[in-house]
């Protein structure tokens, strides 16, 4: 067990999530459980703090100081903008992410393999789904054309998947086209945009705040009538077409590990930053039903995830 209930002093986690408590809940539970199956049971022998920026990422660096100033043991941050605002906080608190992105391309380490300083988690790896998801545009729509991808403005680190985006889409005969939205409540002009400029479909990009808002990104591609391949199981289970992405529960329970090694004394910049083993493939036939889509074999046969 951890070097704390030894001396008597719970560990404590500080949590630092971009979105709601309701946005990322069930993933933060597979943390929970990743550390219950290592033997830590939450007000027993580990505690956690909690800090959540509701979206507004320019509270990040804040909710970070708050965490130190705290003296956690490990601040957890998920995505690139928490974890630069966990970094800025502090230089010595050991910090493990179990939603990164791309940790090299973004510039939070050098190295996935040793990382240094006081960082370690896990990665996403996010823009090298980024053309398997257009190709499942290409394998169900036939003859869709131009795709809308759906950025929140906020996370600069979702220009790495616009890029993937632009150099896979010729080779799929695809016009890319980039809609922002900066908070929650712009997401529905981001569509009524899409609708006017007559995209065949519309990808979300992986990003909290798509992931935190499912249900009304699912409820707007069937009021506007166009099909939705996303990067999460969420969004497809609330009414989008099609979903790839990797299981990023495993990630956040795989992430407890890096947790227990550093409570016995490992250094984060040490442990290696894991990378996704799992993926999920998820369609929605309610979805294509009232989309008078068909959705082929070919994906229906490999789909992990089948929403009747």
């Amino acid at each position: 067990m951890s070097d704390g209930e030894g001396s008597g002093r719970i560990p404590r986690i500080g949590i630092l999530s971009p979105v709601t408590e309701h946005g990322m809940r069930d993933w933060w539970k597979e943390l929970i459980r990743g550390l219950r199956e290592l033997g830590y049971v939450e007000g027993r022998n580990i505690e956690f703090v909690w800090r959540f920026g509701d979206g507004k990422f320019e509270r990040l660096p804040a909710l970070a100081s708050e965490l130190a100033s705290l003296g956690v043991d490990v601040i957890m941050p998920a995505t690139p903008q928490a974890i630069y605002a966990a970094k800025s906080a502090s230089s010595s608190i050991p910090i493990v992410f179990p939603l990164g992105s791309d940790p090299v391309e973004t510039g939070l380490v050098s190295n996935l393999e040793r990382p240094g300083g006081n960082v370690t988690g896990m990665a996403t790896m996010s823009r090298m789904q980024s053309q398997p998801r257009l190709a499942l545009v290409r394998e169900c729509l036939p003859t869709a054309k131009r795709v809308a991808l759906i950025r929140h403005s906020a996370n600069p680190a979702l220009n790495l998947q616009v890029e993937a985006s632009n150099r896979a889409g010729p080779a799929l005969a695809l016009e890319v086209i980039v809609l922002d939205f900066a908070v929650a409540d712009e997401i529905e002009r981001a569509f009524e945009s899409a609708s006017a400029q007559k995209v065949d479909a519309i990808l979300p990009l992986s990003d909290p705040m798509a992931s935190g808002n499912s249900a009304r990104i699912g409820a707007l591609s069937l009021k506007h009538r166009i099909p939705l391949v996303s990067p999460f199981r969420e969004i497809t289970d609330a009414g989008g077409l099609l979903s790839y992405g990797p299981d990023l529960s495993m990630l956040f329970r795989r992430s407890a590990s890096l947790v227990d090694q550093i409570l016995k004394g490992a250094k984060p910049g040490d442990l290696p930053i894991g990378k996704p083993s799992d993926f999920e493939l998820g369609a929605n036939l309610q979805t294509a039903r009232a989309l008078n889509v068909s959705i082929p074999i070919s994906i229906l046969g490999r789909a992990t995830h089948v929403r009747q």
